[in-house]
């Protein structure tokens, strides 16, 4: 906990959980709502766009206003929670810890998965810990880390000439937005055996349409943080016309579940699996659709039903090609 130790005579009863991933994580560790005592207003947006609202409707009426724009903690509102322990970023400063801290309030701290996933492994451990839920945790990264290796060992058949070079846009609606080396998607485009074009920047940028048609992308990815943000947007761009992805049709909104996908999450391994599928179509494959529903019951003692997973995997959001949906909608 970023060198902090903090003291728990018990299972943590009320939590707020200020980073944005965090909160599905203990609704997951916990298949319950019970101890959530406040969330951040985009991890309330996400659980209402996605399946955690459908699966847990009470989490719609958690407090959202504990925290203010950069992770500030509101204490008035924080207070008034009332909770046993405080979840917050630990590498974004002291600011937004001390004042928490100084209201005499129990904080926690974790830091961003950038790279390999020791630390969302981390998040796991210490989050199952504060609330005694240690097996489960144990049993979630086992889960990872068995998923690890199965879609590296696919991932390396595959070779380096044959790699599809891939572009994440987080938005293109508003302005174009991508990512660079401190973000953890970098590292899950490589685990599925993709080239990340911008794993050498610096950290995130705006680009222009100009950029991605020298990048010439084989495959471009859409994250979950622009409302509306579809891939038929992509298409209908007449400067794209000539990019590859465009082209083949290979632009793919990426799925959204308990949380969104394109974030560090406890259904990452479900986003490797898909990631690979979508790289290497004839040569790549897994049953996800039955795997999910597997992991629901496992997270959140919940079983989708044909017409969730459909949401799920973003198909109708990716209809444009028949090799999506085909391969999507099979459960074998």
């Amino acid at each position: 906990m970023n060198q902090r130790a903090v003291s728990l005579p018990e299972p943590v009863k009320r939590a707020v959980v200020i980073p944005i991933p965090a909160a599905s994580l203990l609704v997951s560790l916990d298949r319950s709502t019970q101890r959530l005592a406040g969330i951040h207003p985009f991890a309330k947006v996400a659980a209402q766009e996605g399946m955690l609202s459908r699966m847990f409707p009470e989490i719609d009426l958690l407090p959202s206003d504990t925290v203010g724009p950069g992770f500030t903690p509101n204490i008035e509102t924080l207070l008034a929670a009332q909770p046993d322990l405080v979840w917050q970023w630990g590498h974004l400063g002291d600011d937004i810890v001390t004042p928490i801290e100084q209201a005499g309030l129990k904080v926690a701290l974790i830091l961003y998965p950038y790279h390999d996933d020791s630390r969302m492994q981390q998040w796991i451990t210490l989050m199952g810990r504060s609330i005694g839920q240690n097996e489960r945790a144990q049993q979630m990264i086992a889960w990872r880390q068995r998923t690890l290796t199965e879609v590296a060992l696919k991932a390396a058949q595959i070779p380096q000439q044959q790699k599809v070079r891939v572009l994440y846009l987080s938005r293109f609606l508003s302005e174009i937005h991508t990512i660079g080396k401190t973000s953890h998607t970098n590292s899950d485009i490589q685990r599925a055996g993709g080239m990340s074009i911008t794993a050498d920047f610096g950290g995130a940028r705006t680009i222009n349409l100009e950029q991605i048609m020298v990048w010439n992308p084989d495959v471009i990815l859409l994250g979950n943080f622009e409302s509306g943000l579809l891939p038929r947007h992509v298409y209908q761009s007449p400067a794209l016309a000539e990019v590859a992805a465009v082209k083949n049709k290979r632009v793919y909104k990426i799925p959204i579940g308990g949380f969104i996908w394109d974030a560090p999450n406890q259904e990452t391994p479900l986003y490797w699996q898909w990631l690979s599928m979508v790289f290497y179509p004839d040569k790549i494959n897994w049953p996800l659709r039955s795997e999910i529903v597997r992991q629901y019951d496992f997270l959140y003692s919940y079983q989708p039903t044909d017409k969730e997973l459909d949401s799920i995997l973003q198909m109708d959001a990716n209809n444009a090609t028949k090799e999506y949906s085909q391969r999507f909608k099979d459960r074998k």
